[in-house]
């Protein structure tokens, strides 16, 4: 598969508010544009934006022994046991701070827009219809490599366009926040050639935003930085700032070029081509954002990314919300073989490791052991209130170690796994451990856990046993005896836990969100479905099938945005291609602004959902990003997916698509896979090994594979089909593959899919 065109991303109607209008990012800065008049108005957010200042006390109303014995007025949010704040409408502690505004004034009044988007080269090219008939073109991009921002325009003479900074707006009511900590309006300094905006925020930071202006021939150029330092190094960072766009214009054409070929760099290693072209469209804009969020030397990603408007606070604090909210935004990275872009994640969570500790210790009172909190800012500390009800309960801790299993599963690298991943699996660990009851039955249980986000009557479902908890520790324990053999370390305390755990409760239905509590609503998070994915333990089997069955059975009234990609990962790992396709065309159809954000309920009355509460949704700016990013990730999944040691290939591909081909995806092993089908056949599939192990490859039950090469040989492979739910032999070889082999399996094409 050669690099291909990507169609662009077009905007032709004026964007009039933060969720309509072109985007750019870098994973350090982050751009939207929307229109007022004739002014074009950008958000320009930088990633270190954030209040991290805490108003409350710095410990727990209750340790954890004392919320198990007042379980009902914990969950009423009893002042003796929960720190009682009402954190969704007002603000107390540390959030992220919105993006700084910059506004370009036009001449006339714009009555026409049109924004077209390389997302190959991440540079948008616009024409602007002006009143009296006045035609002005741009380009727009932000650099990839150096956080400059870079606006050039024809049409208009040099005093007939002024750019100018607005800093935040504190008698906004949006930003009522802002005003009750006293933030102070900006500074703002005009040189002869520019000018710098200071803005102070949390108390002792600043954020410098300096504008260069370049007048070349009819043209004029703008180009913005922007950093944040603390507010007694202001002045030496404005000097600094000034001669970095200086020399920056002086090679702008190199800077362009640099600019260009990082984002082709990026593109060049993975691809996928199916014929859809609403999810192929999907599929390339996401991983646009994805590249816009992620880095591997930036910061770990937060909900709204580098995305937050500039005139109202960030929707949920724009923190790292550690659930689905924030492990998905990495699964299309690990996916398409980008998983050094979630450096920054296993970074950031393994220096927090401190403050996680001293969070066990205050709430549990255990040592050594980790728990950390559902909204969280990157220090590890909480946002919004550091014990308020959602930093005090149990879980996040193992969605996060989730991602740090997955993080080695795609790069194998040890030393990152000796250094960061095992301590932090090990502190899990010992948090579970500490507060494991040991029942009549002999087994140890875990008590007052969840599965986000479900309730009844009014209160958060806690109970003993969640299967999300169970099964997401027995998968952790397991780990960390196969990565302690590795680094050649004892586990027999962790191998003894896991075996004395209670085991992961299944009914006829399949999996339920606890052992006596079977799925009885429709609702959003299907952490019940967790050994099915992430943790990937279960797949292609009754009772995979049956635990499917029992939650689209319930249907979709209390779904939110992300649920259907999410359904639809699950059901390619069914063989439900057709399921696996449509729950997506449901998102595109139904969950996306005009500029691919994510619309948080039904507020376009696509009927999909019960319009109730925050799900009746926000069309203007609240919105997430992993509900997005869960379109590769399930696009990935159609093609191909592991499950313990066997690899499904083209298992979750829809049955009407004649062709569809992968590059470059990668799997569990540091593997990476590309397949072709044609004629409704799969034709191909190569695999190039990440480390020495036993494979067994199963494709479609017609599927019926040829001949199979290694390193250009041909070679003899076994048919074992051990556990395989089909009677046929002919589509399975299992192979022991070595780090570097590069496999190819040929497939029969008298055979469908």
């Amino acid at each position: 598969m050669s690099n291909r065109a990507k169609a662009p991303m077009i905007i032709d109607r004026i964007p009039e508010k933060h969720c309509e209008g072109p985007f750019w990012g870098n994973s350090v800065l982050g751009a939207v544009l929307y229109v007022q008049g004739k002014q074009l108005c950008f958000s320009l957010d930088h990633s270190s934006l954030w209040e991290m200042r805490e108003t409350l006390p710095d410990t727990p109303k209750a340790c954890f022994q004392e919320i198990l014995k007042n379980q009902e007025k914990y969950l009423r949010g009893d002042t003796d046991y929960v720190v009682a704040t009402d954190i969704f409408s007002y603000a107390t502690g540390r959030t992220k701070l919105p993006g700084l505004g910059l506004k370009i004034t036009l001449p006339e009044k714009i009555i026409s827009f049109y924004a077209e988007t390389d997302i190959q080269n991440a540079v948008t090219r616009m024409k602007l219809k002006l009143r009296g008939d006045r035609l002005l073109t741009g380009q727009i991009w932000l650099d990839s490599c150096e956080n400059v921002f870079c606006l050039s325009f024809e049409g208009a003479k040099e005093k007939e366009i002024t750019l100018e900074a607005s800093g935040w707006e504190l008698d906004n009511p949006r930003l009522r926040a802002l005003k009750d900590w006293n933030y102070k309006k900006c500074q703002w300094e005009e040189y002869q050639s520019g000018f710098c905006m200071l803005q102070e925020f949390s108390g002792t930071q600043t954020a410098v935003l300096t504008a260069e202006q370049l007048i070349s021939q009819d043209k004029l150029k703008y180009v913005i930085t922007m950093d944040t330092c603390e507010s007694s190094h202001r002045k030496s960072l404005q000097k600094s700032l000034q001669i970095r766009l200086r020399e920056y214009i002086a090679d702008l054409k190199g800077q362009y070029y640099r600019h260009c070929r990082d984002w082709n760099a990026y593109w060049e290693g993975f691809d996928i081509m199916i014929p859809n072209e609403r999810l192929q469209q999907a599929f390339d804009t996401e991983m646009y954002k994805l590249y816009c969020n992620e880095r591997e030397n930036s910061s770990p990603v937060t909900l709204q990314g580098v995305w937050n408007p500039d005139s109202r606070m960030p929707a949920w604090f724009g923190d790292l919300h550690n659930d689905l909210n924030v492990q998905s935004c990495y699964w299309p990275a690990f996916k398409t073989g980008n998983a050094k872009l979630a450096r920054p994640y296993i970074r950031y969570y393994a220096r927090a490791m401190k403050r996680f500790h001293l969070r066990a210790e205050k709430l549990f009172g255990i040592e050594g052991a980790i728990h950390v909190p559902t909204m969280m800012a990157p220090d590890g500390t909480g946002a919004a209130s550091e014990w308020c009800f959602w930093n005090t309960l149990l879980g996040p801790e193992l969605f996060v170690a989730t991602d740090f299993c997955w993080f080695y599963e795609y790069t194998r690298d040890c030393e990152i796994l000796r250094e960061e991943i095992y301590p932090f699996l090990l502190g899990v660990a010992r948090l579970y451990k500490g507060i494991a009851i040991r029942k009549e039955d002999g087994m140890l249980h875990i008590s007052f856990t969840c599965s986000p986000e479900i309730f009844k009557d009014g209160k958060m479902l806690v109970g003993d046993d969640a299967t999300f908890t169970i099964a997401t520790l027995h998968y952790l324990l397991k780990k960390i005896a196969e990565y302690a053999s590795v680094l050649k370390l004892e586990a027999e305390e962790w191998a003894a836990f896991e075996e004395e755990l209670v085991p992961v409760a299944v009914t006829d239905k399949g999996y339920p969100i606890f052992p006596d509590i079977e799925v009885f609503e429709s609702h959003r998070h299907f952490c019940q479905l967790f050994p099915i994915y992430p943790l990937c333990e279960e797949a292609h089997s009754q009772l995979a099938e049956k635990s499917l069955d029992t939650a689209i059975s319930q249907g979709f009234t209390e779904f939110a945005a992300f649920s259907f990609p999410y359904l639809s990962i699950m059901a390619s790992r069914c063989s439900r291609g057709n399921m696996a396709r449509t729950m997506l065309e449901i998102y595109c159809m139904a969950f996306r602004s005009r500029n691919t954000f994510t619309v948080n309920g039904d507020p376009y009355q696509n009927g999909v959902i019960k319009v109730a509460d925050t799900n009746a949704g926000e069309d203007s700016d609240a919105f997430t990003l992993e509900s997005g990013f869960f379109i590769p990730t399930a696009l990935c999944e159609m093609f191909v997916h592991r499950a313990k040691d066997k690899v499904w290939l083209a298992a979750g591909i829809p049955e009407e698509w004649k062709w569809a081909e992968c590059r470059g995806l990668a799997i569990e092993g540091n593997h990476r896979v590309s397949i072709i089908i044609e004629d409704y056949v799969i034709c191909s599939a190569a695999l190039t090994a990440g480390c020495d192990e036993t494979l067994t490859l199963i494709a479609g039950e017609k599927a019926r594979i040829g001949s199979v090469y290694r390193n250009g040989e041909k070679i003899e492979y076994s048919r074992d089909n051990t556990n395989n739910t089909s009677p046929c032999k002919e589509n399975i070889c299992t192979i022991n593959v070595k780090k570097g082999d590069v496999l190819l399996i040929q497939f029969q094409k008298e055979h469908s899919l």
